[in-house]
């Protein structure tokens, strides 16, 4: 396909339609996305191959490790197969690169590390740009140094591929001998023992060159799919998805061997069954922000076709099917804090609040929780790194299988608490940081060097392996420095982004939020901006952002809904209150009282936000509704004189607003002009 695509650009360069030859150049380096059909482009296959490479080296050598044995003597039947191999793959791509590598060399090529696969990609890259560049001047000679950009990257291919068909009959051929020696029995236990830790490794290689050479981490899931991928879908509504695997390269090998060499038909789904399963696992784990479990229902070793099924935070001790289930909580551990931020919605003070849950009922809450779904759990406060059990609690919930998080002003995060926290089993830690100018942020936080502080923390947590996002409150001061701060997020390792639009609550009441029309526009602005980043960007508290992503033609599919409040979100309070999300502050049952189950499946409030049919005014008229929502906290705050009343301390109260109104600091107007009232 690639090909066909080279040979049309060649022919638009020569005709001189260098449009169309950009446009084809384009999809031939970087691809095509879309269902069955989806091509990750050279970059892409290029990433893939490496990956591949490592991964079929590395299950045999962590076998073998693990077994501590010896290699078995499998030359011959190693030399016979792979030659059978190479032969076809000559016959195969002669019109496209010859290749002269015999099988010795093969053999003991050294395999690419991270820093040989970073400087491949990077001169590719580069290669690129040149050639990008000959086009856009409509240069003669751009088809030349089109077509030796392809032949160099197909040489490279070709290479990284009859390595990697090198090391998958080598971990057949040992494998089988290995059945022979030891039994089966010993030898998937052995496996058992060293896939996640397999898993993980290949993986992290993966991640780590994907994101050294600029691309983002969802980036990750397509490329490792892309030479077998068939289909993959996700149902929102059972919160599930499906990956089908046809064009498997380990299968093709395997059954050659199988047919014509008689080698045991039992290795071969071994693999599938441990180290596929536990590389498709720990990928999936990788870009998926919620916790899932996998199922492997076929094996392509015993099937003929490769099938996982997954479903996201599933618990094995709740219902079978719910629809609306916790993905992510957000759980207020303690008011107590070290800072004194002029928009903080819990109005958090230098104290904590007499009656917090103590360490006990905290881990009661998280059995709760676990018996309606395995959410991402993100622990905040206040400063939840003030709370002394903040280690224990994390840990424990991590053990539940629980996603566990934490949301930090990140003043108490050295080098020393990152690797506590990482020990402990966080999986992402959010880090605030509202300005691109330390002066500027000290001010909004209220602590002078606060900056320094947060910017450390940032730096000690990727130093330490654990995921870090950015959360940015867009206010008047700082509207204009969104792009700055992105560029400092990259610059210190950040890779997600939060904008989060101010929701006059708690002492945010008292700031002066920019106009609807303003935010509709940053958010367009932000949405336009990403293409320069690497950074992986989602608005909060802004609903009409997937209106907005939808109208510009963006990927959709790694959100859900613009407002998940009640349906797959809700805050916890840190005296154990229940409320639809930190800016809704309507109280829906405690769990001293309640048990968790009962106010989430039980509740009016959660139960209305789930059906966007409640909603009233332009909402309720809007042909988004089951997209966007509409801020419901927004609307329960600015309408019926809610802020006048509150003030500033937001603590959860009974209800006394309309939540299901429309969203006042929306501008879109819906097609249906009848409005429900």
């Amino acid at each position: 396909m690639r090909q066909q695509k080279l040979n049309q650009a060649l022919t638009a360069i020569t005709e001189e339609d260098f449009d169309l030859a950009k446009r084809l150049f384009s999809q031939i380096f970087t691809g095509v996305n879309g269902g069955k059909h989806a091509d990750p482009g050279m970059a892409g296959s290029l990433l893939y191959h490496m990956a591949m490479v490592t991964k079929m080296e590395s299950e045999t050598r962590m076998l073998i490790d693990e077994l501590h044995v010896s290699l078995p003597d499998i030359s011959l039947k190693l030399s016979k197969i792979y030659s059978d191999f190479e032969s076809d793959a000559k016959e195969l791509t002669k019109e496209i690169t010859p290749f002269n590598i015999d099988f010795q060399e093969l053999a003991a090529t050294p395999r690419l590390g991270t820093v040989e696969k970073i400087n491949l990609f990077t001169n590719l890259t580069k290669e690129n740009k040149t050639v990008e560049s000959m086009l856009n001047n409509k240069s003669s000679k751009s088809g030349e140094a089109l077509e030796k950009l392809f032949r160099a990257w197909a040489e490279q291919i070709m290479r990284m591929r009859l390595i990697q068909e090198y090391e998958t009959i080598k971990g057949l051929l040992v494998t089988a001998e290995l059945v022979k020696t030891i039994g089966v029995p010993a030898l998937e236990n052995a496996m058992e023992r060293v896939q996640d830790r397999f898993g993980q490794e290949t993986v992290n290689i993966s991640l780590d060159v994907t994101l050294k050479v600029g691309m983002r981490r969802e980036k990750l899931q397509s490329i490792m799919l892309s030479d077998h991928f068939v289909n993959y879908t996700m149902d929102i509504e059972k919160l599930d998805g499906h990956m089908e695997f046809l064009n498997c390269p380990i299968f093709g090998s395997h059954k050659y061997a199988e047919e014509k060499y008689g080698v045991n038909p039992q290795a071969p789904a071994l693999f599938c069954t441990h180290f596929c399963f536990a590389h498709a696992k720990a990928m999936l784990d990788t870009v998926l922000p919620f916790p899932f479990t996998l199922w492997q229902p076929k094996l392509i070793a015993t099937h003929g076709n490769c099938e996982f099924y997954l479903k996201l935070s599933y618990s094995p001790v709740a219902k079978a099917f719910e629809r609306f289930i916790p993905l992510v909580m957000s759980w207020n551990i303690t008011r107590e804090c070290n800072m004194k931020c002029s928009h903080c919605y819990i109005n958090a003070t230098e104290k904590k609040l007499d009656n917090e849950l103590n360490t006990q009922e905290a881990k009661k809450l998280m059995d709760q929780i676990f018996q309606v779904s395995r959410p991402l759990l993100i622990l905040s406060g206040g400063e939840p790194l003030l709370r002394p059990d903040v280690f224990e609690l994390i840990s424990y919930g991590s053990k539940k299988g629980l996603k566990m998080g934490l949301g930090s002003n990140g003043s108490l995060i050295d080098d020393d608490v990152a690797r506590k926290l990482k020990e402990a089993g966080v999986a992402t830690v959010s880090i605030s940081l509202d300005s691109h100018i330390p002066a500027q942020h000290d001010e909004f936080r209220g602590v002078a060097g606060a900056w320094e502080k947060a910017v450390q923390a940032c730096k000690a947590l990727r130093k330490n392996n654990v995921l870090v996002q950015v959360n940015t409150t867009l206010t008047q001061q700082n509207y204009n420095q969104i792009d700055d701060i992105m560029s400092l997020a990259e610059s210190i390792g950040v890779e997600n982004f939060h904008l989060f639009f101010l929701v006059p609550t708690g002492r945010g009441t008292k700031l002066t939020d920019i106009s609807p029309e303003k935010y509709e526009e940053m958010i367009t602005k932000t949405f336009a901006k990403t293409a320069n980043h690497k950074l992986n960007v989602r608005p909060s508290c802004a609903p009409q952002f997937m209106r907005i992503a939808k109208d510009m033609g963006l990927d959709m599919r790694q959100w859900i809904r613009g407002c998940i409040a009640g349906l797959y979100y809700c805050r916890i309070y840190p005296n154990g209150d229940v409320t639809p999300c930190p800016y809704l502050p309507i109280k829906l049952g405690n769990i001293r009282e309640k048990s968790f189950k009962e106010i989430w499946f039980n509740s009016k409030v959660f139960n209305a936000l789930r059906d966007p049919n409640s909603l009233k005014g332009k909402c309720g008229a809007c042909e988004y509704r089951s997209l966007c929502g509409g801020c419901r906290a927004r609307a329960y705050g600015l309408s019926n004189d809610f802020i006048d009343y509150c003030g500033d301390l937001h603590e959860p109260a009974e209800l006394k607003s309309d939540y299901l109104t429309e969203d006042p600091w929306c501008v879109y107007q819906p097609k249906n002009a009848s409005q429900k009232p």
